[in-house]
């Protein structure tokens, strides 16, 4: 029999990761975090769709403003790719 073992760095190791808001754009979601434990600190944004668990992208960043902006751009290009695959859907060329 495995009796798991309590991970006595867990407490610790989650006071250093901070969550923010998720962000979602259609089925899409963006969830960042920020992790104290380096120098300098470093935001993460991982963005997957609702109901799955692959990781669409992950990038790391220095600021919450630089995730943000990089998750709403990928959130969009993500809808657009989206949307182009629909059958039935009329492709706009431009």
């Amino acid at each position: 029999m495995i009796v798991p073992m309590a991970d006595p760095n867990a407490e610790s190791e989650v006071s250093n990761v901070i969550r923010y808001e998720r962000l979602q754009h259609g089925p899409f979601f963006a969830d960042f975090r920020r992790d104290k434990r380096l120098d300098p600190e470093v935001y993460h944004c991982i963005i997957q769709r609702e109901g799955a668990t692959d990781i669409l992208r992950w990038s790391q960043h220095r600021s919450l403003n630089a995730a943000i902006r990089t998750a709403r751009a990928e959130l969009k290009r993500l809808i657009n790719k989206e949307r182009e695959q629909m059958p039935g859907t009329p492709v706009q060329s431009g």
